[in-house]
């Protein structure tokens, strides 16, 4: 039996051969070395038109304002890591919702994208800077992450043939795509892909929020500049240990002490009790940036900081606006103990 079978599956890899030494035969008869690559590239992109509709993003031209606030951030942010890659970028432009109040700035090396801004007007005329992360995958608004989910929550299939619209929105803490497939309306979390439990009316109401222009970048305060970014490599997973449900919240973290909160290896949960859908939580932040002014004397200069969330720790969030929409919490260990953060 066993002589047996080990001829038939001789005779089967004899007959492949055979059969790919046809195949390749037949190619080289064709008259072009490259047929066999073209073939197989026509069929990968025939196969990829027929199975995801083509989503594409809406432009606008940008208030030159916003141009000059955006590049003179990239400049500043590329001296260090991990933007280094910044250096001599192109910038792209994309409105974020009807009204303009922000925008989308993708920095492109060539024709792919290396990182990414988000600018949001304020309340007295400016522009702030609402988050910011660099990387050539894992950012919001990635148009490949979101057609992978479309079609693997089925909302669409190779048979689609009906119409789609796609929106860029934001709401502070939280890029959102709002998706019209047909007569379906869904708002996506457009950082990491999930549907949002939203109504019409519930989506209006939190996209009309505008963020808070306190302890953030505007372009009112030139003479400020980053320093080196900072990453633990710690846990970027919520659920890996979720005892820091347990913990009181962390109060009055600032640039003073976040890197006491954030030694290597380390992390802090952050969260929305109730609302987590608002601000995209709960997520890690492992690591932070900050930020101070090159006037005045260095003691006397303000620090704002902007703390590393999410997967990887890609996006770079105001750590005020963090902790005005939700808590932070961290497992407990001696030097939160010693904090006197942990009871």
């Amino acid at each position: 039996m066993k002589i047996s079978l080990r001829r038939r599956l001789k005779l089967a890899g004899q007959g492949c051969l055979l059969l790919l030494l046809s195949f390749g035969l037949f190619v080289s008869s064709s008259g072009s070395p490259s047929a066999l690559a073209l073939a197989r590239v026509s069929v990968i992109q025939s196969v990829t038109q027929d199975v995801i509709p083509v989503l594409k993003m809406s432009t606008l031209p940008s208030p030159s304002t916003v141009q000059e606030f955006a590049k003179a951030t990239l400049n500043k942010l590329a001296a260090d890591a991990p933007f280094t890659a910044w250096k001599d970028a192109g910038i792209e432009y994309y409105p974020l919702g009807p009204g303009t109040h922000g925008w989308l700035v993708n920095v492109m090396k060539g024709e792919e994208r290396i990182g990414y801004m988000i600018i949001s007007a304020t309340d007295t005329g400016g522009y702030m800077l609402s988050e910011y992360g660099a990387g050539t995958y894992g950012l919001p608004y990635s148009l490949n992450d979101l057609r992978q989910f479309l079609v693997q929550k089925g909302l669409i299939t190779s048979s689609f043939s009906g119409q789609i619209k796609l929106t860029a929105l934001y709401a502070p803490l939280l890029p959102v795509w709002k998706i019209t497939i047909d007569e379906k309306t869904v708002y996506i979390n457009a950082s990491v892909p999930q549907i949002l439990p939203w109504t019409l009316s519930k989506a209006e109401e939190v996209l009309k929020e505008q963020p808070p222009a306190t302890d953030v970048i505007t372009n009112l305060n030139p003479d400020v500049s980053p320093l080196s970014a900072f990453n633990s490599g710690g846990s970027d997973d919520p659920y890996e240990d979720i005892l820091w449900l347990t913990a009181p919240k962390l109060t009055t973290v600032s640039g003073d002490n976040i890197a006491l909160l954030i030694r290597p290896k380390e992390s802090i949960a952050y969260q929305a009790a109730g609302r987590n859908d608002l601000v995209g939580g709960p997520f890690m932040i492992t690591g932070y940036q900050s930020w101070q002014s090159s006037q005045g004397q260095a003691e006397n200069n303000k620090t704002t900081v902007y703390a590393a969330s999410g997967p990887e720790g890609k996006r770079y969030l105001p750590l005020a606006s963090l902790q005005n929409n939700g808590t932070l919490h961290k497992l407990p260990t001696r030097t939160t103990k010693a904090l006197g953060y942990n009871r």
